[in-house]
């Protein structure tokens, strides 16, 4: 029993002294390349589901997970990523809770950026490619 409360001890000790060494070696800044300030970079996460169902028994569904990524080169140029996981499909309506899918389940990865160049207060230039777009999203131009 002796010999396996000190081996166990001596694992842990290991394990710890190990994770020390790994966190002391492995920075941020040893880890991301030193032209991208993370200072500049925002990151926000969004999520939304919705469903509906039709008085012919059809339903539909889709739910959205979204990671917003920001990047700011200077006060006049900024990146706007988004990166949409979307997954939606179709069922029939059986009654009470029951639902019976329609085998068509499915997901998809839809990104959308947008670049924006603002030289002046009166001058503004916009390169915007999108993928998807959110029903609760407001016209992206004026933001």
């Amino acid at each position: 029993m002796k010999k396996v409360l000190i081996i166990i001890i001596l694992i842990t000790s290991m394990v710890i002294l190990n994770a020390e060494i790994i966190n002391n070696a492995f920075t941020p800044e040893l880890l991301m390349p030193s032209m991208i300030n993370m200072n500049n970079l925002t990151m926000n996460h969004s999520m939304s589901f919705s469903s509906s169902i039709s008085s012919n028994s059809q339903s539909a569904y889709e739910s959205v997970y979204t990671n917003h990524l920001n990047y700011k080169f200077s006060p006049k140029l900024n990146l706007k990523v988004d990166l949409n996981i979307v997954n939606f499909g179709s069922a029939m309506y059986k009654g009470g809770i029951e639902f019976d899918g329609n085998n068509d389940n499915t997901s998809k990865i839809l990104p959308n950026f947008q670049l924006n160049y603002n030289p002046s207060e009166n001058i503004k230039f916009i390169v915007e490619f999108k993928q998807y777009n959110s029903p609760f999203e407001r016209n992206s131009f004026f933001k």
